[in-house]
């Protein structure tokens, strides 16, 4: 059973999805309008985790993650680029270059999570794609509810109107009160409303709507496209802790008011600083993605082991040492893959001495039996990437025990039995060769390490090649549930199949 904890009522509760080994994920993604960072590619990788041990457990799971694609950040970075602060350029020339900045870092997102081989969701909406009719939709519907109003072109929600606001992030609306206040330019009825819709100013982007020219408020975006995606109802809504006020608690408020329940499961990852600090262009502090890979020597694998050392719900400070040490693990991991080449080849030639299979003695097949067990219930209980690493760590331990076994076994200089001594080499090789591949199989399937390890080539028939073509024009034209399906397929028939840079990665099953 896996126990996952709940922002929503503050405790550790079993995962229990809305369907039997189906699971909706919906992940707030980036804002475009700067070249990622190592807080980017936490927030990726935590939930890139979350996907992969639910899959790992047998789950289908449909993951979606957005892109914000218009908002003030964004403006502001195009009319940097075009050199005017304000007004003074032509709102065409301003919301095209609106729309050149936003894909322009998309794309750099996307290279910077493919360097550290972090999957891409299995939808990726853009705001801007979704503005109408899909978020106009949901605007409409709680005007007609009454949890809305209109002023001055603007479309506000009424927080006073949500019986339970505050309940996510623990806050009363009494606290809420204290520190909310109008700001200029603005029109609401209470200082906690906020904005579901914002009148068009004469230089910035802007979309029809029953109210007039504008753009949406930034927390509709998502409540509009999680459920267009799905369902009104779905598992799993997550973020960083910095998202639960105001974003998500207004995403649940409206939500709920256009009679949507909305997420069941709330997870939030905590925050990455650097030095102590929170990283900002003031302190000079932002580590990107670039500058965490030469950090860690080139290596993907590094930051993703720094990533697991620590919970994914505790805070976590970028230091080269902590990469450091990360790299050096990384290393233990890699030089039990080199050892196994050389015992799977003793492997190999004692089979062929024999002409037959060896096999593991029971006690070492036990042994690795319980370094798994203690792997599966450290991530069953919470994502316990600290506890589940260091399992992989006794993989490596286990391994080297039995290396140094047989080398002493040949140092000692004393007489030994043939028969003794051949089955303890061969214990020796088989079991070096389990602790391989069980630390590939759970470092790759659920951490995502490992993938530059190479394996036996692809060998897929021509019946298997002509699905993947045919998932390949499914996703093209973005039928997901056909995808899906021809995925299923192919699992059922020993294949996995992951995304990576924008084609499918296609291996056997361990």
């Amino acid at each position: 059973m896996l126990r996952l904890y709940n922002t929503l009522s503050r405790s550790i509760e079993d995962f229990k999805p809305l369907e039997s080994k189906k699971v909706s994920i919906y992940v707030c993604g980036p804002t475009v309008y700067d070249v990622p960072h190592i807080g980017h590619a936490r927030s990726a990788y935590c939930f890139d985790v979350l996907r992969r041990t639910l899959q790992f457990k047998g789950y289908e799971v449909r993951f979606v993650r957005n892109v914000t694609d218009v908002d003030d950040k964004i403006i502001q970075k195009a009319r940097e680029e075009l050199g005017a602060r304000s007004e003074g350029q032509g709102e065409g020339d301003l919301k095209a270059k609106c729309k050149e900045v936003a894909e322009r870092y998309l794309k750099g997102y996307h290279e910077a999570m493919d360097r550290l081989d972090i999957r891409r969701p299995d939808i990726e909406p853009k705001a801007t794609e979704h503005v109408v009719p899909t978020m106009t939709d949901l605007v409409g519907k709680l005007l007609v509810s009454g949890s809305a109003y209109e002023a001055e072109g603007d479309v506000y929600f009424a927080v006073r109107h949500s019986p339970e606001y505050g309940r996510l992030s623990n806050r009363s609306i009494d606290e809420l009160q204290a520190g909310a206040r109008v700001e200029p330019g603005e029109h609401k009825r209470d200082p906690l409303d906020f904005a579901l819709w914002k009148a068009a100013k004469s230089d910035e982007p802007f979309w029809k709507s029953p109210w007039g020219y504008g753009r949406p408020g930034w927390h509709i975006e998502c409540s509009a496209m999680s459920t267009k995606y799905l369902g009104d109802t779905f598992d799993i809504h997550g973020g960083g802790l910095d998202l639960i006020f105001p974003h998500h608690e207004n995403e649940i408020a409206q939500s709920i008011a256009a009679g949507k329940p909305f997420a069941k499961y709330w997870i939030h990852h905590g925050l990455l600083t650097v030095g102590g600090e929170k990283m900002s262009k003031s302190l000079g502090n932002t580590i990107t993605v670039d500058r965490a890979l030469t950090d860690s020597q080139g290596k993907g694998d590094t930051l993703k082991v720094f990533f697991l050392s620590t919970h994914y719900r505790s805070p976590i400070d970028y230091n080269l040492q902590q990469v450091q040490a990360a790299y050096a693990r990384w290393s233990n991991f890699n030089q039990l893959f080199s050892y196994a080449e050389i015992e799977n080849k003793h492997v190999k030639q004692r089979e062929s001495a024999v002409r037959g299979k060896i096999s593991l003695s029971p006690a070492l097949a036990k042994g690795l039996k319980g370094i798994e067990d203690k792997f599966d219930g450290a991530m069953a209980n919470d994502l316990n990437t600290p506890q589940a690493l260091a399992s992989l760590d006794e993989i490596v331990v286990f391994a080297n025990k039995l290396r140094r076994q047989v080398t002493e076994l040949e140092q000692s200089g004393k007489p030994v039995d043939e028969g003794q001594y051949q089955q303890t080499r061969d214990d020796s090789a088989l079991g070096v060769v389990a602790a391989k591949e069980l630390l590939l199989r759970l470092g790759r399937e659920v951490f995502g390490l490992f993938t530059e390890y190479a394996e036996s080539p692809v060998e897929l028939s021509p019946q298997q090649k002509a699905k993947l073509r045919e998932r390949e024009e499914a996703r093209t034209r973005k039928d997901f549930r056909t995808a899906d399906r021809i995925r299923q397929e192919l699992q059922a028939e020993g294949w996995i199949i992951e995304d990576r840079l924008g084609k499918p990665d296609v291996r056997r099953k361990q």
